[in-house]
């Protein structure tokens, strides 16, 4: 099993670590991020501050790949360190790839126990009040994960080891690890593949099912926390993926080829405050309401793209017109040829964005 004990500082996790490697029958080893972070001799950036996004990231796969090769030997590994949730999915997709157990449990005493600890320390950047007041405030509100927080305000380091081992041998503080999604063609919710053979109109609707589905199937199965989960140093999410690809149906389906209004929730959104909303807000939904969201905009689109074919085929035009000079309306055929690209080119990010954060892959 892989246990990850973490954090602010002053919140006892290296003690409690220490003790938890200790006080078990299994060979276990007991990893530090500090050791790693420390590695980085030129170059280095405090994890904690702007710009350290690349050189995290790159200290995680270091951090992941040495937990890999010991339970991989037949060790558990207790890490202790600053892992923030953004650092979760490196994690998991190890777990599920290799079939571990994953662990994670954060130490979380109040804000004045935890500088009075910090500021105590001997190590003089981890002294410094505003820091550890930015690494109290990543951990205040965790969503999902507050289940795995523990108050060690007043709490003795053994006291703190003893219940959380107590815990863990119950199965306590488990993190769910998906089963990567299933090879296209081997579940009941396959995809469907264009036709070979068909007219043009068919033809470039299949293709826009088939990638509508696409990205059913690369966002199936992952939980709140996942799908708002980046993949620094990219802002993106699957689930913003999911709620954009519902708006750009809607805006060139409904409000473009219809000159009608987007479907909610675009509708009421205030988008000069925000131009980029449908990526921000995404990470507030739940998986049933992203998934409901992109379908009532597909829906929506296929009821327009059958009377647009019916009024005027592909060589009809939208309503509204482009904002270049000179350009004018669109076609019909412009407009679903533009909408498959646009899944295309964003199923790709969808890929990778998958398997940083479960290891799934798949064509």
């Amino acid at each position: 099993m892989i246990t990850i004990l973490t954090g602010p500082p002053g919140a006892g996790k290296t003690t409690v670590a220490a003790l938890l490697a200790v006080e078990t029958e299994r060979p276990t080893v007991n990893l530090t991020t500090d050791v790693f972070y420390r590695s980085v001799v030129t170059g280095f950036v405090p994890p904690y501050l702007a710009g350290s996004e690349h050189q995290n990231a790159v200290v995680a796969d270091a951090i992941v790949g040495a937990a890999t090769a010991y339970a991989r030997g037949g060790y558990d590994v207790v890490l202790d360190g600053v892992v923030g949730p953004w650092f979760l999915p490196p994690f998991r997709a190890a777990a599920a790839r290799e079939g571990w157990d994953l662990a994670y449990v954060v130490l979380r005493p109040g804000l004045d126990e935890t500088l009075a600890r910090a500021t105590d320390r001997a190590d003089a950047e981890l002294r410094d009040e505003a820091a550890v007041r930015s690494m109290h405030a990543a951990f205040a509100d965790l969503g999902d994960l507050e289940p795995h927080c523990r108050d060690t305000t007043g709490e003795d380091p053994s006291a703190t080891a003893a219940a959380l081992r107590a815990a863990l041998d119950a199965g306590a503080f488990r993190l769910p690890v998906p089963v990567p999604a299933p090879e296209p063609g081997l579940d009941a919710d396959a995809r469907v593949d264009p036709p070979l053979r068909a007219d043009e109109a068919t033809t470039l609707r299949g293709y826009l099912d088939f990638h509508r589905d696409t990205l059913r199937w690369k966002t199936a199965g992952l939980t709140a926390e996942q799908l708002r989960t980046p993949h620094p140093p990219s802002r993106l999410t699957l689930g913003g993926l999911v709620k954009h690809l519902a708006y750009v149906e809607s805006h060139w389906f409904s409000a473009m080829l219809h000159g009608g209004e987007v479907v909610a929730p675009f509708d009421t959104a205030d988008w000069d405050a925000d131009p980029d909303w449908e990526f921000h807000s995404a990470g507030d939904d739940s998986p049933e309401e992203l998934r409901r969201i992109l379908d009532v905009a597909v829906a929506d689109s296929d009821r327009r793209i059958d009377a647009a074919l019916a009024a005027g085929g592909l060589d009809g035009t939208s309503v509204r017109e482009s904002g270049r000079p000179g350009e004018g309306a669109f076609s019909l055929r412009w407009i679903l040829v533009h909408m498959i690209e646009e899944y295309a080119r964003h199923n790709g990010h969808a890929d990778l964005l998958r398997e940083a954060v479960d290891g799934a892959t798949g064509e």
